[in-house]
């Protein structure tokens, strides 16, 4: 599967090739190789790519949000916890364009390399079994086709440290990423990026001013002590109240880590949807996968944070009178606020 798999690429890399004179020139003067000719430039190819001299690959940092940070091979430290992850730049340096496959499955033609403190790490166990069976059959499944024009530096892959090593520890690290380009074929070797990852900073207090509160997109009003009237697809905002004296800075955007909605009906607690409470259960646990933004919340300030559909965390909702609270937590292992004050609705058909 492998062999022909370099076939394939090989067939459409081979019109890249100049041909020998035993093809034919059709009337708009385009060139047609025979298949010896195509035989021929395929072995060439494959040949090439066994011991890819003409190709080098760069390895950097990815832009962080928070810290405004541009790419480099000296990324400034990583908290425990944080996404640590590195852009693969490609560039090749024949004197045509070359079209590369890239498998989706990465344990067939990547091999990164970490070291922590001058002591090379092993994978986690889970990609030592992923390699194992890699390397014990075919690859198989979907390739991307990429064109890569002589030396244009180009996008080619982003290595997720945490996937292939699990949580790093605080310490001192280097890595390089190798990659294989055919079968049984030299490795390519990427340039070393090193890095720190540091203890994460305790959390920041929240301010006793600072609460959250819910109301219905737009503010609709609602007659005085009766509940809002709502449509299962309507919307609430969820608001930040900021009555301190002191800006508040809002680290964490993702509403599945950032939010614990209680809902009530009838007294009765409503539960999360089956997928909303594993989707939250995952993000607890790995918060490397959370969204992060850069939001200050002035002093003295109300600010929407974000919109909520309860469809997506509750599914439809029965026609009813339900009442919804909320807590939020600004960081990643943040305190919480206090529960908010209690939003009143009813749902209508």
């Amino acid at each position: 599967m492998y062999k022909k798999w370099l076939g394939v690429c090989g067939f459409v890399l081979s019109f890249a090739f100049s041909a020998s004179p035993q093809g034919t020139t059709d009337q708009p003067g385009a060139y047609h190789p025979t298949e010896e000719e195509i035989t021929a430039a395929n072995k060439r190819r494959a040949e090439q790519l066994r011991h890819p001299t003409f190709i080098s690959l760069r390895l950097i940092s990815r832009s962080r949000d928070i810290s405004r940070e541009e790419p480099s091979t000296t990324p400034s430290p990583y908290s425990v916890g944080d996404s640590i992850s590195f852009q693969l730049l490609i560039t090749q340096y024949l004197s045509e364009d070359l079209i590369l496959g890239n498998l989706m499955s990465p344990y067939y033609e990547y091999r990164p390399e970490l070291y922590k403190d001058a002591d090379l790490l092993p994978y986690s166990k889970q990609v030592q079994e992923k390699i194992a069976l890699a390397e014990s059959r075919a690859p198989s499944g979907s390739v991307i086709m990429a064109q890569l024009a002589p030396g244009h530096e180009t996008k080619w892959a982003v290595v997720d440290v945490q996937y292939w090593y699990g949580p790093l520890a605080p310490g001192h690290y280097q890595l390089v990423v190798r990659k294989q380009f055919a079968y049984k074929g030299d490795w390519a070797e990427s340039n070393p990026v090193t890095f720190d990852v540091i203890p994460r900073k305790p959390a920041t207090p929240i301010p006793d001013g600072v609460s959250v509160r819910l109301v219905p997109e737009g503010s609709k009003s609602s007659p005085q002590g009766q509940p809002y009237h709502l449509g299962s697809d309507d919307y609430l905002d969820v608001l930040i109240v900021n009555d301190s004296d002191e800006p508040v800075k809002i680290a964490v955007i993702d509403s599945f880590y950032g939010n614990r909605f209680q809902l009530f009906k009838d007294g009765k607690l409503v539960p999360y949807l089956e997928e909303t409470s594993k989707l939250i259960e995952a993000k607890d646990a790995s918060p490397r996968s959370v969204d992060v933004g850069d939001l200050v919340i002035s002093p003295k300030t109300t600010s929407q944070l974000q919109g909520l559909n309860l469809r997506i965390w509750y599914g439809p909702l029965a026609a009813g009178v339900y009442r919804l609270t909320d807590r939020r937590r600004f960081e990643i292992g943040g305190p919480w606020t206090k529960d908010s004050a209690a939003l009143v609705f009813e749902i209508v058909p």
